[in-house]
């Protein structure tokens, strides 16, 4: 009776087991079935793929362009500073020690090229600027502002070449550019920017070196006057002590001068009267003559003879170049943005990837309709 029922049962597990074994073999992917599927739809996938690629291709011509000019400097040398070194060789022989030189020159350069201010300084001035203001359509002050930021923040750029931080990072080569819609206007601007900022760097030179021959001068004008003062008071004094010297030797009848023979003489200190009253009224006389404390004292005459040399001091436009080109700016060959031909591969993979899993899907889909 048991093994009677027994078969049943176990024919029951064996056909249930199959199924399983049958709907996991359904689940499988069959990588060839849809290679072929693929291929089969091989011109829809084609299609779509050209589809999404001149849709790319026309974003990106319709994509502001983006071209950059470069250029590339280093501390000026010996040509480019050989006007103001001659310039600073002159001052130097009258004690005017400016601090003027070529690692100086370079960094007023490289701050002035960083400068904000500076920047949209040049730029407003650009005929590049007032363009783009007059392809807008009312421009309000605050877009004005934002097209400015825009530019001063991300077209002007200035690199160390070896990426240094530190407080030597502007020391060696420096890479400038100035990115612009087209090549022409990313080279102009860079060249007139370089050429502005020069511009303001000797500007910047010439009056600081004005400023300390002037405050050279006016200190060594004060200097001399307060000397000077300090003389005629020291010869004011020395004349009353003379006048009164004279008195005394005249009622001590002290005519000529006091001959001990040897032997030492005490002479009062304050008015002294061994000399005689005829020296001491021939001192007197030439000690009032001295009008003119310069004839008579070597270190007068010498700062009076500087300061007529600083007064003679008259800088001309400083002609020096604060840099040496290590690369001059170039006209762009090249577009840095968009990248057509990367667009265009993008787009044409996007629209490939889209393709192939839209046949896929619909494969799958009618597959599914068909097991139902």
């Amino acid at each position: 009776m048991n093994s009677k029922l027994s078969k049943p049962q176990s024919s029951e597990i064996d056909k249930g087991q199959f199924d399983d074994f049958y709907l996991k073999q359904n689940d499988e992917i069959d990588l060839f079935e849809l290679f072929s599927v693929i291929y089969k739809s091989k011109f829809v996938i084609i299609g779509i793929t050209l589809l999404f690629a001149i849709v790319g291709f026309t974003v990106a011509s319709f994509l502001p362009q983006k071209w950059t000019s470069q250029a590339a400097i280093t501390k000026p040398m010996l040509d480019e500073m050989k006007q103001l070194r001659a310039t600073l060789t002159e001052l130097s022989l009258v004690d005017v020690d400016t601090g003027v030189n070529g690692s100086s020159v370079y960094q007023k350069f490289i701050n002035n090229y960083n400068s904000r201010v500076l920047r949209e300084e040049y730029l407003v001035s650009t005929d590049y600027y007032k363009s783009l203001i007059a392809k807008m359509e009312n421009p309000t002050p605050l877009d004005k502002r934002r097209l400015i930021e825009s530019i001063v923040t991300k077209d002007i750029n200035l690199k160390a070449s070896d990426d240094k931080k530190s407080e030597e990072e502007f020391s060696g080569e420096i890479n400038l550019s100035f990115t612009a819609p087209t090549s022409e206007e990313a080279y102009d601007l860079l060249s007139g920017y370089i050429r502005f900022i020069s511009t303001k760097v000797r500007m910047e030179v010439k009056d600081e070196i004005d400023d300390q021959i002037e405050r050279k001068l006016s200190f060594a004008q004060k200097a001399y006057e307060m000397d000077l003062e300090r003389i005629a008071n020291a010869r004011n004094v020395n004349v009353q002590r003379l006048k009164y010297a004279l008195e005394i030797a005249n009622a001590a009848g002290v005519k000529k001068p006091i001959s001990s023979e040897g032997a030492q003489i005490k002479d009062d200190p304050d008015y002294s009267i061994a000399m005689g009253a005829d020296a001491l009224s021939s001192k007197l006389a030439i000690t009032e003559a001295i009008t003119d404390p310069t004839t008579v004292s070597t270190d007068l005459k010498n700062r009076l003879y500087n300061m007529k040399q600083l007064e003679k001091v008259k800088l001309d436009e400083l002609q020096f170049v604060p840099f040496k080109y290590m690369l001059k700016p170039y006209e762009p060959t090249k577009k840095d943005a968009p990248k057509r031909a990367l667009i265009l591969v993008g787009a044409a993979f996007v629209g490939f990837i889209l393709s192939v899993m839209g046949v896929l899907l619909s494969y799958m889909a009618r597959s599914r309709r068909k097991t139902a």
